[in-house]
């Protein structure tokens, strides 16, 4: 059976369609390289496994839909080569706080520091087409399977009024009250900042800060903890919890 029968969507319609009326077993796909990532959807895209539109890595747009899937998400991390490996383990681990993370590394890579960082697997970007492409919506079936759809939030950052416009301040609001567990300040720092450097810690700091004053109005705060020189953001609280 051809794998593209495997999107339940593509099997009613001619692939040749809108992209967008194709479900897609990835919903998101970040690159550490979108050029050379391009490439590789170039070469995948017969196997229908890939969305059309890859993001670079600290794209708030990626980030939002991963937090406003309506079941499990699965993202696709591309890294076509090792220059960052010093850092990789890292920004997988700050991902799956948002997402399933299937990673593609270069052939020969070790797989066990990013396993243990908790990427759902890692596969050769290299694997011929079929092959990844199969692993990748196995992946999904999986996925699928055993990881129950994200519950309702305690609070439900969508439907407030104190809900920022600013598409930065939004995004750290839901990154607060829908991630999967509390965030490390370096992780959100990793996430926020662009490829090559993480955002800074004064520009973190402002934006809490700035959340912060809007959901005063509603006596809330944001609720963090600070332990030998690393913040943890725990999420929202208001004044009955103690800071």
């Amino acid at each position: 059976m051809p794998l593209a029968e495997l999107s339940p969507a593509s099997s009613l319609r001619p692939f040749d369609e809108a992209d967008d009326t194709i479900t897609y077993p990835v919903d998101v796909v970040l690159s550490l390289h979108r050029e050379r990532t391009a490439a590789l959807l170039r070469t995948l895209r017969s196997q229908h496994v890939f969305p059309t539109l890859i993001h670079g890595w600290g794209a708030e747009r990626a980030y939002s839909t991963l937090l406003h899937a309506r079941q499990g998400s699965l993202t696709v991390l591309d890294v076509p080569d090792g220059r960052w490996d010093e850092t990789l383990a890292q920004r997988v681990r700050a991902l799956s706080n948002l997402s399933a993370v299937v990673v593609l590394t270069p052939e020969g890579s070790d797989p066990a520091p990013l396993l243990l960082a908790g990427a759902a697997n890692v596969m050769s970007r290299t694997a011929p087409s079929r092959e990844l492409a199969g692993r990748i919506a196995a992946e999904r079936r999986w996925l699928d399977s055993r990881r129950p759809g994200r519950g309702a939030p305690v609070y439900a950052p969508g439907g407030h009024p104190l809900r920022p416009r600013q598409s930065s301040q939004a995004l750290l609001l839901d990154m607060l009250c829908l991630a999967a567990r509390p965030w490390c300040c370096h992780e959100l720092r990793l996430l926020l900042g662009p490829v090559d450097r993480p955002m800074s810690r004064r520009a973190l700091q402002a934006r809490i800060a700035r959340l912060d004053e809007r959901l005063s109005r509603a006596g809330l705060y944001v609720n963090c903890s600070t332990q030998r020189g690393r913040t943890l953001l725990l999420g929202l609280s208001d004044g009955h919890d103690g800071a």
